[in-house]
């Protein structure tokens, strides 16, 4: 379902706390300034992700870890939705705060399909 352009605030930080928007999606939504901090805190989401993957001695290569010191793409797909939710609920922080909001949000958010 497209989103209507005159959706609330509170109900597009409902849907990100779900993880029903993209880290990309979110990231549109707010201001440059206010992207930094939140690709910042999805980074370290990301790396909480891979160093517990790397924690379990299971490596996805036979010749071991290949992000060693980065971050790595395979948690992230594994834990699915619920890395969406973290990062949503850190994005809902940001975007609480109106002068952290893209002018343009809600059209942008028009485009988009969330479930």
């Amino acid at each position: 379902m497209t989103r209507d352009v005159l959706v609330a605030p509170e109900e597009v930080m409902l849907q990100a706390v779900r993880g029903s928007l993209t880290k990309h999606a979110l990231a549109t939504l707010l201001t440059p300034r206010a992207r930094r901090p939140f690709y910042e805190a999805c980074a370290a989401i990301e790396s909480q992700y891979t160093e517990a993957c790397r924690a379990k001695g299971d490596p996805c290569l036979d010749s071991g870890c290949s992000a060693e010191g980065e971050r790595c793409l395979q948690p992230l797909l594994a834990a699915g939705t619920e890395y969406h939710k973290a990062c949503g609920a850190e994005w809902a922080k940001l975007f609480a705060e109106a002068g952290n909001r893209d002018p343009s949000w809600r059209m942008t958010l028009g485009g988009y399909e969330i479930e």
